[in-house]
């Protein structure tokens, strides 16, 4: 939806961010953020990884909102991740295969501060809050009609989004908060190198977690650079990363380690490519029908 006179990051405010005690932390956030909006004003976070045979280099840059091709599924439902069954099942049964869009996913271990609730690896599913969705198993999504426990985009986008699972006492993967919860740590695998590719990462509220983590083609990073602030909410954050055939991404922190505290603070994540690389490089994509995005104006900020 489209405000004409009021900023994004305070229209798009959720009712609540993954908590039981709605008015309490709908009344906290309310009262940061406005505290906040006297401060000067936000500019977007872009960040350029460059990745060569000599090694890493970091810079500040700014793109352009040329249009760009999402490498996010144009459907709505669950990835179809590359670890064994042993280690996460496709809950739905019926995942999305990447494999025909040029990458692979697989979902890796993020929490191990030995403080419970103990999560385990998170699921991950293609979603459009202008539907919702029960997939079962403790996972639903409640689209348009009833604000979801966080993270609330605006209508007809297509995101990844995770679904954190805790362990049980059998040491089983449970979806937590009704799978409202955004948190997760993944590995794209490309089967190309890829020469631009941008990461958009939406809600991003606990600072210098959320961000491309440990490795970039194999190689050790200096994660700091590449680590995203706290924004407001609503807030949009972007990476580049420059010939890249793997990553490692974190979105989302869970409780107690976070602002809010019970749950976690949720992401989602939306991942392109400029149009020039589908014809150079992924022409498997256009193929498989990835849609072109339209050139949008997006009130990104950065804290």
């Amino acid at each position: 939806m489209t405000y004409s006179r009021t900023p994004k990051y305070y229209t798009n405010m959720d009712a609540k961010k993954h908590t039981n005690k709605a008015f309490k932390k709908h009344f906290k956030k309310n009262q940061y953020f406005l505290e906040n909006l006297t401060m000067k004003k936000f500019k977007k976070l872009v960040k350029t990884l460059a990745v060569s045979s000599l090694g890493l280099g970091i810079a500040t840059v700014s793109i352009s909102e040329a249009k760009a091709a999402s490498l996010v599924p144009q459907q709505e439902g669950e990835i179809q991740l590359i670890n064994p069954n042993s280690e996460i099942d496709c809950v739905t049964g019926n995942c999305i295969d990447t494999t025909p869009l040029g990458y692979t996913v697989e979902s890796l271990l993020y929490d191990d501060d030995g403080v419970g609730p103990e999560f385990g690896r998170s699921n991950l599913f293609v979603d459009d809050r202008s539907t919702a969705n029960d997939y079962g198993f403790g996972i639903t999504f409640n689209g348009h009609l009833t604000q979801d426990a966080g993270t609330n985009p605006d209508e007809n986008q297509f995101f990844f989004r995770p679904v954190a699972n805790i362990l049980d006492e059998q040491g089983n993967l449970v979806p937590f908060e009704d799978g409202q919860l955004e948190v997760g740590r993944y590995k794209f695998n490309f089967e190309n190198t890829i020469g631009e590719l941008k990461l958009d990462f939406f809600d991003v509220e606990d600072g210098g977690v959320t961000g491309v983590i440990e490795q970039v083609n194999g190689q050790t990073i200096n994660v700091e650079d590449l680590l995203l602030d706290a924004g407001p909410d609503g807030n949009v954050q972007s990476l580049v990363l420059n010939d890249v055939k793997s990553f490692v991404v974190q979105l989302g922190n869970p409780g107690p380690n976070s602002r809010f505290s019970e749950t976690g603070d949720g992401v989602l994540l939306q991942v392109s490519v400029p149009e020039s690389e589908t014809t150079i490089g992924l022409s498997v994509l256009a193929v498989a029908g990835v849609l072109t995005l339209k050139r949008r104006k997006r009130a990104s900020q950065k804290a």
